[in-house]
């Protein structure tokens, strides 16, 4: 009975072992799913009055610009943000528009709000130059972050829950007519090659597409062919971003049947921006779930965001002050009425107005939580 008793916790403990060695365990019968929170949003645009605001003594703190909106994007297990400004050091002089450069203090604050990954491939990488560049992807690996699309050798992964995410970034243009082998451009050949070399190493592949033009509230002919080429490959998800407005976020299927989730634009994340279209943008919300062969994207949310500021007189541009991103679900008629655009050119920030508009853009299965 006593070796009975022994063989039985052997092969006991065996099992076990060979349970926890899957990507599927199973408890009480019941299949237990590896499961990761993603958040995404869009443009940190930092503007000159923002900056100005920062500024404490020797240093900058932007903390304050975040603190509505940090809980949310701490809760997630990956959250994802496009930094539309360079960080090239204070040497070359901090600036807004048109040629940005924001302090170093910003990669803290992103980092310290709980953003883990960070794209830095857009139009304004270059604002100055390659040795610029440098600095920002220097400060930014200061930190427990992945800062994406820039003199990328190796595709960026974040490995969580169980689940390896893989990250691309593309860029449609830069600014001044630059050309730079720093940043990857849509070439199809290219893209084709790093989603086959992504898959091989990862099991969900993300791509950020800097891409379409300011200010259009619809997704280019040029947005659709690449979300539809993407698509084809198997791509999971398309962050996209650069239009400053928040566009559709639909599912887009690919020749094969695969659905790859497309967020044309998240618009503005926060900026000093004066026209009224910009000031909606949108935190996209989703589960990557893994079981034992396949892969899902699952309650897939759009929270609407707001960009708020107020101004002390009627020359609005050199008076924004109290920058602020809220949910638009916690933006009230009274913080609306002191939105520092109202009567600006005839423009007003209207609560029902923005929630009609992002209503509009969610596509089949994409809530909206607002």
């Amino acid at each position: 009975m006593k070796i009975i008793k022994i063989l039985l916790a052997l092969l006991l403990l065996c099992a076990c072992s060979s349970f926890e060695s899957e990507d599927i365990v199973l408890k009480d019968n019941k299949q237990v799913n590896h499961v990761v929170s993603f958040n995404a949003v869009g443009d940190n645009l930092i503007h000159k009055r923002l900056i100005d605001e920062a500024k404490k003594g020797n240093t900058y703190d932007f903390t304050s610009y975040y603190q509505n909106i940090k809980p949310y994007i701490k809760k997630a297990d990956i959250s994802f943000i496009n930094q539309e400004t360079i960080l090239a050091g204070k040497q070359r002089g901090y600036s807004g528009y048109p040629v940005f450069n924001t302090p170093d203090e910003m990669a803290k604050a992103l980092y310290d709000t709980g953003f883990d990954v960070v794209n830095g491939s857009n139009n304004h990488a270059l604002d100055k130059g390659e040795d610029g560049m440098t600095h920002s992807i220097e400060t930014f690996n200061q930190y427990d972050m992945k800062y994406i699309g820039l003199r990328e050798n190796d595709i960026p992964v974040i490995e969580k829950n169980g689940v390896k995410i893989s990250f691309l970034s593309y860029n449609q243009s830069l600014n001044y007519n630059q050309q730079s082998n720093s940043l990857k451009n849509f070439d199809k050949t290219q893209i084709k090659n790093d989603v086959k070399k992504a898959k091989s190493i990862s099991d969900v592949v993300i791509v950020s597409c800097h891409w379409g033009i300011e200010y259009d509230n619809e997704p280019q002919p040029f947005q659709k062919e690449y979300a539809s080429y993407l698509a084809d490959l198997g791509v999971d998800v398309i962050i996209g971003t650069h239009p400053h407005t928040l566009q559709p976020i639909q599912w887009v299927q690919g020749q094969n049947g695969h659905k790859t989730l497309v967020a044309y634009s998240l618009g503005n994340f926060i900026s000093g921006m004066l026209e009224e279209n910009v000031q909606l943008g949108g935190m996209l919300s989703f589960d990557i779930v893994k079981k034992s062969h396949s892969i899902s994207i699952e309650n897939v949310t759009l929270t609407p965001l707001v960009n708020h500021y107020q101004a002390h007189s009627e020359n609005v541009y050199n008076s924004r002050y109290g920058f602020k991103v809220y949910r638009l679900k916690d933006y009230t008629e009274t913080l609306s009425a002191q939105h520092g655009i109202n009567g600006y050119k005839g423009r007003f920030i209207s609560i029902e107005k923005m929630k009609n508009r992002a209503k509009s853009l969610a596509g089949k299965n994409i809530n909206v939580d607002m």
